[in-house]
């Protein structure tokens, strides 16, 4: 298979799968041995992988949706940048509905080999999703926005008494 047919192969099952829930084609698209390396989800081997990820994302965000903002292809990998939003209208892990919404962006990789995806390394912002639909506090805040108050012992200490 060409680049240029891996990177459709990989956008064939994005759309496919990932936005539309269409699992039914698996076994055409991945090896038996495929291997998907994500932190935080546990996914078994082959194209039972795909299945998982799909059943997941969807049971707990049925409007789940991927578009894909740039792809490339070298040799057997092809790199999607993509941006993802759900609302959060089904349990997660034992976490309630929160009715939120959320939007990531993020980058992953796949190897095709002989017309099959057998590897992917994908970027899931789990963290992002938590905190957007309100089950995980952010910590630090913005930068430059959880600074200490300044000191105001006398004039110098005050915004209108410092030197500039």
């Amino acid at each position: 298979m060409s680049v240029q047919g891996n990177i459709e192969l990989v956008r064939s099952i994005t759309e496919r799968g990932l936005n539309h829930g269409d699992v039914s084609f698996v076994h055409e698209v991945f090896a038996a041995d495929y291997v998907v390396h994500t932190r935080g989800l546990e996914l078994p081997t082959g194209p039972e992988a795909f299945k998982a990820a799909v059943s997941f994302w969807r049971q707990s965000f049925p409007d789940f949706h991927t578009t894909i903002e740039k792809m490339i292809g070298e040799g057997e990998y092809v790199a999607s940048r993509f941006r993802t939003t759900g609302t959060h209208t089904g349990a997660l892990g034992g976490m309630p509905p929160t009715g939120k919404r959320f939007v990531v962006s993020g980058v992953d990789m796949h190897r095709v080999v002989d017309g099959k995806v057998v590897e992917s390394w994908i970027s899931d912002d789990m963290p992002r999703i938590l905190m957007e639909i309100g089950v995980l506090a952010p910590t630090g805040g913005r930068p430059g926005h959880n600074r200490p108050p300044v000191p105001s012992n006398g004039p110098k200490g005050t915004a209108a008494g410092r030197q500039r």
